[in-house]
């Protein structure tokens, strides 16, 4: 009897561990990178050197003495480890973070090394993570400075603030247009009004970063953007919510 018990809790112990292990191994078999991607050179901003089994590694930092002078680091070859990541699943985890600087539309982030662009598209990116899948996705540039993100139609930071800005009225459309080359992009925002009626408005921010631009001393000359209904919250307001009256506004 004494045997028999044993010999139970022994089952017992076993089927636990397996148990264990087969969990612990479906964990480590998801935290994989994406076979469907393969990185032909380092992540933008990385430098290459090789380990002393002859894998390419990347670092974050220079190269001295053979050995990475960064914080991070992750490797081209291999699945990697838990402080040397395969390279590809490490810039899955990168590109999750910096995606917050793309628009909604073009949630897709990526950065090719050879063009020294970074941008946003819809849908998936190719397989060395570098560029869209296709050349028909849309996409747009995140810019180095202020001014190009500001200034230039393609720019991400220009299409996620028009994305962001909600809709009003009926048939309602967005877009970025530009009066003058160079100048600060503008989002303009079609709509009818209940009785139908089309009209075209810019935001406040947009317009305001363009009068800035243009007509520093804009607002010398009586301009009001929170009265005037050439502005998408005043439009709003006049047109469609009726919150403001003929009287309020400077048509």
């Amino acid at each position: 009897m004494l045997e028999l018990y044993i010999l139970i809790c022994i089952t017992i112990v076993l089927a636990g561990l397996l148990y264990c292990y087969s969990e612990e191994s479906f964990a480590d078999a998801t935290d994989v990178a994406d076979p469907s991607f393969y990185l032909q050179s380092c992540p933008s901003s990385y430098n290459s050197f090789h380990d002393s089994d002859g894998s390419t590694l990347c670092c974050n930092g220079p190269i001295v003495a053979n050995s990475c002078n960064g914080d991070k680091q992750c490797t081209l070859t291999g699945a990697g480890t838990a402080l040397i990541p395969n390279c590809t699943k490490f810039l899955q985890e990168e590109y999750k973070k910096k995606g917050e600087q793309c628009p909604p539309s073009m949630s897709s982030y990526y950065e090719n090394n050879v063009s020294k662009k970074k941008g946003c598209t819809s849908g998936a990116l190719n397989k060395t993570m570098d560029g869209p899948a296709t050349t028909k996705q849309p996409t747009c540039v995140i810019y180095n400075s202020l001014d190009d993100n500001t200034n230039k139609l393609d720019s991400c930071a220009n299409y996620k603030e028009m994305d962001e800005f909600p809709c009003f009225g009926e048939n309602c459309t967005k877009t970025l247009t530009q009066n003058k080359a160079d100048t600060p992009v503008l989002i303009t925002v079609t709509f009818a009004d209940k009785n139908g009626i089309m009209h075209s408005a810019h935001t406040r921010a947009s317009m305001k970063r363009f009068l800035d631009a243009t007509q520093p001393n804009w607002k010398d000359k009586g301009m009001d953007l929170s009265k005037n209904v050439s502005i998408a919250e005043v439009a709003k307001a006049y047109y469609v919510d009726r919150t403001m009256q003929q009287a309020d506004v400077q048509l």
